[in-house]
């Protein structure tokens, strides 16, 4: 079966999720009805990133009654982007989604930034937290100041750089993941990386929610940010470049069809 027969489909990585696993595909499905009553098709991709809980099996299960249910499994903790890769290997939709199991991001925003996808033909939609209610205060302000660092440096002028909740047309995802270098945290880096490789970007508003179960696996922020800020010079070393150089390509494609222009 071709990938293209599917209009969207969802990655989830898990890890420890077990309580998130049933409300989260109520959920998303509920979020989708009509959309899928207008006769658009989708999957939800689970990946289990070796979760030591029950959270294989409730994936598991899940798969075997559920037709838009498709399981994936890591033998060991791998980490969210490689769950993107796995999620994305197994993909067959046109639009792929990226969130997460803890129900921070609203399955109630996915048809929003679907829509917007359609309507102004980005390439990539991503959910900006405009309103935090997890409470988390050292969490937020060291976002909101990475995100302001980050812009600063890349020439962008996004709201919410780091947020995971993304609507993606499958090759704007495709060229983002194909790379493989040596980030920690290379989830910081995904605008800045479509952005590079000259992909339209939009932002709508959601509000990020308190996690409904379990414990966050970003116990410490502060490190979590830290050990960003080591990603940044590798970045702006590579992203810079390819943004300098995707412009220069333009230009001289431009060039080209003035002077091809004027002979005529």
């Amino acid at each position: 079966m071709e990938w293209n027969v599917l209009e969207l489909s969802i990655i989830v990585p898990c890890y420890d999720e077990e309580e998130n696993i049933p409300p989260l595909l109520e959920r998303i499905e509920a979020a989708l009805a009509d959309f899928e009553g207008e006769g658009h098709a989708y999957e939800i991709i689970l990946v289990d990133d070796g979760s030591t809980d029950r959270t294989g099996e409730r994936i598991e299960a899940a798969a075997r009654v559920d037709p838009h249910v498709v399981a994936c499994r890591h033998e060991r903790n791998r980490g969210i982007v490689a769950g993107w890769r796995t999620g994305l290997a197994a993909a067959r939709g046109r639009f792929v989604l990226t969130t997460d199991a803890d129900l921070q991001y609203r399955p109630e925003d996915i048809p929003t930034l679907y829509r917007t996808a359609i309507e102004t033909g980005a390439d990539l939609v991503q959910g900006w937290r405009r309103e935090h209610r997890e409470g988390n205060r050292l969490r937020i302000v060291l976002s909101v100041g990475l995100s302001h660092l980050l812009n600063l440096l890349f020439g962008m002028k996004l709201k919410d750089i780091k947020s995971g909740f993304i609507l993606y047309r499958r090759p704007c995802f495709e060229t983002i993941l194909a790379y493989r270098g040596n980030y920690r945290h290379f989830q910081h880096f995904i605008t800045i990386a479509a952005h590079a490789h000259g992909f339209s970007i939009r932002q709508v508003p959601i509000v990020f929610e308190k996690r409904h179960a379990g414990a966050s696996f970003i116990q410490a922020p502060l490190r979590f940010s830290l050990e960003a800020l080591h990603d940044i010079p590798i970045a702006l070393w590579e992203y810079r470049f390819q943004r300098r150089r995707l412009e220069a390509v333009r230009g001289g494609e431009e060039a080209e069809e003035a002077h091809a222009g004027g002979e005529r």
